[in-house]
């Protein structure tokens, strides 16, 4: 039986590990070789371990190579159940933390947090559920993760900064101290990624606004401004629409021509043609302002079902990874810019906030949001700002 070896940098960071370990590092530096090395010695040793990742998807890996490093001395292994059962008494369970309560009446000698920047309610699972099975065998734990921000896992990575703190340690390790990277690639990255993703996703650093897509969203917020604006006589309007039958909702989202959020629907589980009827009714309130329709899928019937109505033009809208981007990166610019007022809607605020991008294989950066989250409002407005901001081009379709 042999553990991965260790690089330069996990190797260091094995030999000045405290009891609470906080790795901020790139994409591709290698932290789950780390947490292998991290979560085997103390099953192998006869002691409970446990790994936490924020959805199963991110157990998988780990999951797999325990379980091929670990066959020799494996007496029982368990995938339905997430557990790997040692011949030297250990354990190691793995756990979603979709479930904030994940782990809690365990006790446990070490656990690692994968992926921790991405743990919704980190603080919450670590100081309630988590922290509290370390108590027994006084153990260890270890937080692995990209930066998203400064959130919950930022916080714990400043513990490690302070002197006060002699039970934390942290290291900031970006991609290029990876020693089986090629500095040509990281070069690459640098020039083929946006500025703000290379430094997050590969140099490791945190930004202050966050790891989402969207800046200043909180500063386009009109607090308390829940209701629709009245139409206004010689105001001229844009509706994006984005479309949804059962799971995901449908939204409408209109602004004015200086970026004001007008109105604002979210409904769910109506019919095509109760849908069809809200979008010409806004539309013809409004003057009848165009709609900017997702025609993706679902949206072609919709979209002849409009044509046929007396009301503004149909701007028939197709999402493929390229129109997706430009439409994303459009509404970015514009919050960052400040051109955007939005209205005081709970659900539009968490998603913009949450909205975020992941790297390809193909070094291509897709935005989406969170699993188990939605983000129906968020193309909705991002339709409307591509309508309002590309008034004398819209007369192009995307399909």
């Amino acid at each position: 039986m042999t553990l991965p070896r260790p690089h330069p940098g996990q190797a260091k960071i094995l030999r000045e590990k405290q009891r609470f370990n906080v790795v901020d590092c790139g994409r591709r530096w290698g932290k789950t070789v780390l947490g292998v090395n991290a979560a085997a010695p103390p099953g192998i040793d006869g002691a409970p371990v446990g790994w936490f990742a924020p959805s199963y998807k991110y157990l998988y890996g780990p999951w797999v190579d325990l379980n091929r490093i670990l066959k020799p001395i494996i007496s029982r292994t368990n995938k339905s159940e997430w557990r790997i059962e040692l011949i030297t008494g250990g354990v190691i369970e793995f756990w979603s933390l979709q479930d904030e309560d994940a782990g809690r009446s365990r006790k446990y000698k070490r656990v690692v947090i994968d992926e921790a920047a991405k743990v919704k309610n980190l603080g919450k699972c670590w100081t309630q559920a988590i922290r509290p099975t370390l108590s027994d065998y006084r153990g260890d734990a270890y937080f692995l993760s990209t930066p998203k921000g400064k959130d919950y896992f930022w916080e714990l990575f400043t513990k490690g900064e302070d002197r006060l703190e002699p039970d934390w340690a942290c290291w900031k390790m970006p991609t290029s101290s990876n020693p089986y990277i090629h500095p040509d690639e990281i070069e690459d990255l640098r020039r083929s990624l946006p500025e703000r993703v290379f430094t997050q996703e590969i140099l490791a650093e945190f930004h202050d606004d966050g790891g989402g897509v969207f800046r200043r969203v909180l500063e386009a917020v009109d607090q308390k401004r829940i209701k629709a604006d009245p139409p206004k006589a010689g105001e001229r309007y844009t509706q994006g629409s984005d479309l949804a039958r059962t799971l995901d909702f449908s939204v409408n989202s209109l602004l004015d021509a200086k970026g004001r959020q007008a109105s604002f629907e979210r409904y769910q589980q109506i019919s095509w043609t109760r849908q069809v009827e809200i979008i010409a009714a806004t539309s013809l309130a409004y003057f009848k302002a165009p709609v900017v329709l997702d025609t993706t899928g679902i949206g072609d019937p919709i979209y002849e079902s409009l044509r046929k109505k007396s009301m503004g033009r149909i701007i028939p809208f197709q999402f493929t990874n390229a129109t997706k981007e430009a439409l994303i990166d459009n509404l970015a610019m514009q919050l960052e810019q400040g051109r955007l007022r939005l209205m005081d809607i709970p659900e539009q605020t968490a998603e913009l906030l949450a909205f975020e991008y992941e790297i390809l294989p193909s070094r291509k950066v897709r935005m989406q949001a969170p699993d188990g989250m939605h983000d129906d409002t968020v193309i909705a407005l991002a339709l409307a700002c591509w309508g309002s901001s590309h008034s004398n081009k819209i007369e192009v379709s995307w399909a």
